[in-house]
């Protein structure tokens, strides 16, 4: 977990994103969602700053329930006590000193691969990218209009959609996520290519991922082949094939 934690610069604590994602997903489009395309540009690239952080006054039950949201990322929770005392799940002081650690260790790696100048070209285009990611749900959204594709964004419970820039780079099918929120893969088509989703299979290989869930058996049983159907494609019968043969999951998502 602390390899995987410091695999590039980090750019924001885990809690920041953590569960005002959950929230998201929970409220999504609707008053409450940290990223409310609806709200427009200026709305999503404040999140961080204006309606993204912890709620201060929560009682025990409930900081319990936001604690257990981050069990699964290394984060050492604060008691009910220093959560008042500082409004944060995680430690102030632990998570600047994770910071300064995970800063030196890149700084140091880039210094001696290509000197001085390389380490803050990357880690001020870091910056760049940082910046730049805020905004990502309010594209993601399709900028607060609908702006689904048939055949292409399945999800209709909220203007998610499927873009192929942040598909290729980060393995983020957006309207596919939001359609399987708790799978591990959301590339589900041949050319929705998903490297998040290669990466956890190579750990779960080596023995670091214990367990991970597959939806996109689900997604072409549930999804596709009834859009295929519709369309009277002949394609149909190839995906039926698939979903039949021998050996693959059927009604319930892959679990390994």
């Amino acid at each position: 977990m602390f390899v995987v934690r410091n695999l590039t610069i980090k750019i924001a604590p885990e809690e920041t994103y953590v569960v005002s994602h959950h929230v998201h997903h929970r409220f999504a489009e609707q008053p409450g969602d940290p990223y409310n395309a609806h709200g427009g540009w200026l709305y999503c690239f404040l999140a961080d700053v204006n309606h993204q952080l912890v709620a201060r006054d929560l009682d025990p039950a409930d900081y319990g329930r936001v604690a257990r949201l981050l069990a699964h990322t290394g984060v050492h929770a604060n008691s009910y006590e220093q959560y008042r005392r500082w409004g944060t799940v995680s430690r102030p002081l632990r998570t600047v000193l994770q910071f300064a650690a995970n800063w030196a260790f890149w700084y140091g790696v880039l210094y001696l691969a290509g000197g001085h100048c390389l380490a803050l070209a990357i880690f001020g285009m870091s910056a760049i990218w940082a910046v730049g990611v805020r905004t990502f749900n309010f594209e993601g959204h399709g900028k607060g209009s609908d702006r689904r594709r048939e055949g292409i964004d399945f999800n209709r419970k909220d203007l998610s959609i499927n873009h192929w820039w942040p598909g290729y780079v980060a393995g983020e099918w957006h309207n596919n996520h939001h359609l399987y929120p708790t799978g591990a893969r959301s590339g589900f088509l041949p050319y929705q290519v998903d490297l998040a989703w290669e990466f956890i299979r190579a750990l779960n290989r080596l023995g670091i991922v214990s367990s991970y869930r597959d939806p996109r058996p689900d997604f072409l049983r549930d999804h596709y082949a009834p859009y295929l159907r519709a369309r009277g494609d002949t394609k149909l019968d190839a995906v039926g094939r698939r979903r039949n043969s021998p050996g693959l999951p059927q009604r319930r998502s892959a679990m390994l």
